[in-house]
C-alpha cells in the first residue's frame, strides 16, 4: 500500500485527518501536502480545511487544519477515482 493510497482510504472511510495522524499513520511529515497534491489534484476532489486553535503545554497558542473529505455530488467521480486507486495499491 502507498501513503497515498493509506490517506485516501483513511479519508473514504470517513476520518478526520490532522497532521499529527499524518506523522503517526502514514509517516509523512507533510500530511497537508500531501492532502493537496496526491488527494485533491489526483484526484479531483475537494477536502474540507476546518481550522482548529490550541494553546500549548508551555503556554502558546496556534492553529492547525483538520482534514475531512465531502461526500457531495461535485466530488462523486473523484471519490470513485479514489476508491479505484485505493483497490490497486492494497
Amino acid at each position: 500500500m502507498t501513503q497515498i493510497s493509506a490517506i485516501a482510504l483513511s479519508l473514504l472511510n470517513g476520518e478526520t485527518l490532522s497532521i499529527m495522524d499524518g506523522y503517526r499513520k502514514f509517516a509523512c511529515s507533510n500530511l497537508p501536502r500531501e492532502i493537496s497534491r496526491g488527494i485533491e489534484q489526483k484526484f479531483g476532489v475537494r477536502v474540507e480545511r476546518t481550522p482548529t486553535k490550541f494553546i500549548s503545554r508551555y503556554g502558546q497558542s496556534g492553529s492547525y487544519h483538520k482534514y475531512h473529505l465531502l461526500k457531495s455530488d461535485q466530488n462523486k467521480d473523484g471519490i470513485k477515482k479514489m476508491k479505484e486507486y485505493v483497490k490497486e495499491n492494497i
